[in-house]
């Protein structure tokens, strides 16, 4: 079966996964592989230099939007390459300070995309103590993006991501199969890029300069400002490509090198695009076999999760699927459920082992008839509102540097313009034969083709050696996004690399507390430990998918006790797509499955909810408020009851021991339980 084109995204989803869970159901596999074992031979920078007093010059001061780093604005050169340029663009860092002896500065290569903002993502909660007392942090947003300039054409993307989600192909073949489908494609690229080109408001010429080969010098110039002679570099998704082109210019000066779901240089656009659409394919696949494996899964989904998947994709090949969509409001809004949506979703959950469990509920529901959980997904995912069919945007990240970045980076097939777009048809069409049900990334060539700053040649990139430069490359077999043979390739290439990798795992595998691979770049850059194998597997488990959360039981009277329904209803709570990717930043309220509203939002202490009638589980409804403290890690849920029976009951849930309790009055009896 052919399909239509999928914009897939290098977005790291470490960048949400910092969201807290009070479910416990983030992705935090247990790994069994040793710490390394050889004699501490500390490495130090050859030169020290002055982080403090720097900002102190730069009149640094606490970053707006994360006030555990302090910022600074530096000016660099608009054209690192060209002296005789003398005009600069300012570029954003932002620092937290070493607790104790100060051996260097560790620098984070840290947006995904490209279009990832590093200061308003950046954190200290992914680092050991040892790391924070001894190295200097350091996170940027790259020219183009947040504190260092944005460029942006919002209205340009939502209108063309809206058409995307929309796009319902109900000619021949899923795809651009015909003439008229093509055409239309070409026009919607070139309106695109030239809406895009004119809300940024610049000179088009100088989109040039926001490229990756000048990231990296900005981070060059901001090591000249501090002193130091090397530094620890680490680059994760995207930024893997702006560590590995600092470290082929700049070796000399990096102690250490981290690269975390590692992109190779050495393909093109097109060879990375189909490289990536076939990675998709194969975690979705293992995804739906992991279920099959997993007895509650299989359960729901009748022991043929892939079957189930095909099923619901040609439904939608075929036509849309109309389903009512439900309102925090109580209002139900009539929506169209299009393959282009599923495909997006899909992509989107195989990023993490959590996420593809929650793509798998979501799908046994489909399966079922129920388009609503997959919808929540797609919604939350793609950062739509529901309600106005509105593009929100995220705003720590900027789909118009996506582009920008990409198209000014690589090249995308070569000869004329015409030329690069009929490869790219070719290409995505031969792409919707071979590969069976992801796919379509390889049509960012269409973009590339109009863009401005996109290269006039053929791009091509010497391997990176890094030569004496010790290099980690962490990689799973299950990254959708940067496909485990570029990490592979990567490493074989180096002068001295250590391959860290899972079987199976996730996009990006650093600083989720496994002791594999945390401890080993902890080792190194603390003691100067380097592992005493070249290549080392992570054993986590689980390492394809979470274990799989049943559904919970339509109807009150399956439950043995009211304190059964709590408890599965604060398991539910945990992985609803609006709380479990949510940054908690303000109030956010979805409607409950029968009926009613839960919201949810920040508080002093932690989280607050208030909830009105909302009824999980068909003559159960709740109404009331609870809470989440982050300090003494109960969640507390304070209700009065209605349906088959009323009542007011307090639910309380200890993390600390792992206790539950329900007390109050339900249906007339006094209720005294826990567990």
């Amino acid at each position: 079966m052919s399909r239509n084109k999928l914009f897939i995204f290098l977005i790291s989803l470490s960048l949400f996964a910092l969201a807290c869970n009070f479910g416990g159901l983030l992705n935090t596999p247990t790994p069994t592989a040793p710490p390394p074992t050889a004699p501490p031979t500390k490495v130090t920078t050859t030169q020290s230099g002055d982080m403090a007093g720097l900002l102190e010059r730069l009149n640094g001061a606490p970053c707006e939007e994360n006030p555990d780093f302090t910022c600074v604005t530096i000016p660099v050169p608009l054209n690192h390459f060209d002296a005789a340029n003398t005009e600069t663009i300012n570029v954003a860092f932002a620092v937290s300070q070493a607790t104790g002896e100060r051996y260097g500065m560790f620098a984070q290569a840290f947006p995904g995309g490209p279009g990832g903002e590093g200061i308003s993502s950046g954190g200290l909660g992914w680092f050991p103590d040892g790391i924070l007392e001894h190295f200097d942090l350091v996170y940027f947003d790259q020219r183009g993006l947040g504190l260092s300039g944005e460029l942006a054409c919002p209205k340009a993307y939502a209108k063309d991501f809206s058409n995307y989600l929309n796009y319902d192909d109900s000619v021949g073949e899923e795809g651009y199969d015909t003439p008229a489908e093509q055409q239309d494609a070409i026009d919607e690229a070139r309106t695109f890029v030239d809406s895009c080109v004119s809300e940024i408001g610049i000179d088009p010429a100088r989109l040039v300069y926001y490229g990756t080969n000048q990231v990296a010098e900005d981070i060059e110039s901001f090591r000249q400002l501090v002193g130091d002679d090397k530094f620890w570099l680490y680059g994760v998704s995207y930024g893997t490509s702006v560590a590995q082109i600092y470290a082929a210019a700049h070796a000399d000066h990096l102690a250490g090198l981290i690269l975390d779901g590692t992109i190779d240089l050495t393909l093109n656009g097109e060879e990375g695009a189909l490289a990536q659409e076939k990675a998709f394919d194969e975690v979705l696949v293992a995804t739906l076999k992991a279920c099959d494996a997993d007895e509650s899964c299989a359960a729901e989904l009748g022991g043929n999760a892939l079957a189930a998947y095909d099923s619901l994709a040609s439904k939608l090949a075929e036509k849309p699927i109309a389903y009512e969509y439900p309102l925090a409001s109580g209002k139900k809004v009539k929506k169209k459920f299009t393959f282009s949506q599923l495909e997006f979703t899909a992509s989107y959950q195989m990023y993490a082992l959590g996420g593809r469990m929650l793509f798998l509920r979501a799908l046994a529901s489909a399966n079922e008839g129920d388009m609503v959980p997959m919808a929540r997904l797609l919604y939350q995912q793609a950062t739509v509102d529901p309600a106005a069919d509105e593009y929100l945007g995220d705003s720590t990240f900027s789909d118009t540097m996506f582009y920008s970045v990409n198209c000014t980076d690589d090249s995308y097939f070569s000869g004329t313009q015409e030329e690069r777009i009929a490869q790219t048809f070719e290409a995505g069409q031969a792409s919707n034969r071979t590969v069976p049900r992801l796919d379509g990334s390889v049509y960012t060539g269409l973009y590339c083709a109009y863009w401005p700053s996109a290269p006039k040649e053929f791009v091509t990139r010497e391997p990176l050696t890094a030569a004496g430069v010790p290099t980690f490359v962490l990689n799973a077999t299950l990254d959708p996004a940067t496909p485990f043979a570029q990490g592979k390739a990567v490493f074989d290439r180096l002068d001295n690399g250590y391959h860290l990798y899972v079987e199976g795992g996730r996009h990006s595998i650093y600083g989720f507390g496994n002791e594999c691979p945390d401890d080993y770049i902890t080792n190194f850059m603390v003691n100067g430990q380097l592992p005493e194998q070249r290549e080392i597997i992570c054993e986590w488990d689980p390492s394809v998918i979470s274990a799989y959360v049943p559904r919970m039981s339509a109807n009150a009277s399956e439950f043995d006790n009211p304190l059964d329904i709590f408890s599965a209803i604060e398991t539910e709570l945990s992985i609803e797509p609006e709380y479990y990717y949510n940054g908690f930043t303000e109030d956010t309220s979805f409607a409950c499955p029968y009926g009613g509203a839960f919201t949810f939002g920040p508080s002093d202490a932690g989280e607050s909810y208030s909830f009105t009638d909302c009824e999980y589980t068909q003559g159960f409804a709740i109404t009331g408020a609870g809470s989440f403290n982050y300090d003494t890690r109960i969640f507390t849920l304070e209700t009065k009851v209605s349906g088959d029976k009323a009542g007011a009951l307090n639910y309380i849930s200890n993390y600390n021991d792992g206790s539950i309790t329900l007390t109050g009055e339900y249906g007339g009896e006094t209720i005294n339980l826990s567990q």
